[in-house]
């Protein structure tokens, strides 16, 4: 699901001391946050948390990608929660299986849904 939002800030906006702070915030809380400069004016944000291994087949993974854009007064916000094939996995293999996976892909889900607004 994509999503964007748009703020007003200063003209001598930093957007890339704003990523440098949205990055540390959330490693505290144990995202793998990964920034790459697109161009002089936009930055892309990676927040992961848990999306390999058996979070994968359990759908707890959490992840979300925002692509941060710069134009004039204007910070746009674009992002898209991408980390929803886990959670598609465990509900299919906890239907079919066993309802372990079936369950925590649920609360897979309801923590994803939850992220954007984080």
């Amino acid at each position: 699901m994509a999503d964007s939002l748009t703020i007003n800030v200063s003209e001598n906006f930093d957007l890339n001391f704003m990523a440098q702070k949205i990055k540390e915030s959330f490693q505290t809380k144990g995202f793998i946050v990964t920034t790459a400069s697109l161009s002089p004016n936009s930055v892309r944000i990676v927040f992961d948390k848990g999306c390999g291994g058996i979070n994968m087949l359990l759908g707890m993974g959490q992840g979300i990608t925002a692509d941060c854009t710069v134009n004039g007064n204007c910070l746009t916000v674009n992002y898209v929660d991408g980390d929803w094939t886990g959670k598609i996995v465990g509900l299919i293999v906890g239907w079919f299986l066993c309802w372990i996976p079936c369950l925590t892909a649920l609360i897979g889900c309801i923590n994803q849904s939850g992220l954007p607004k984080k």
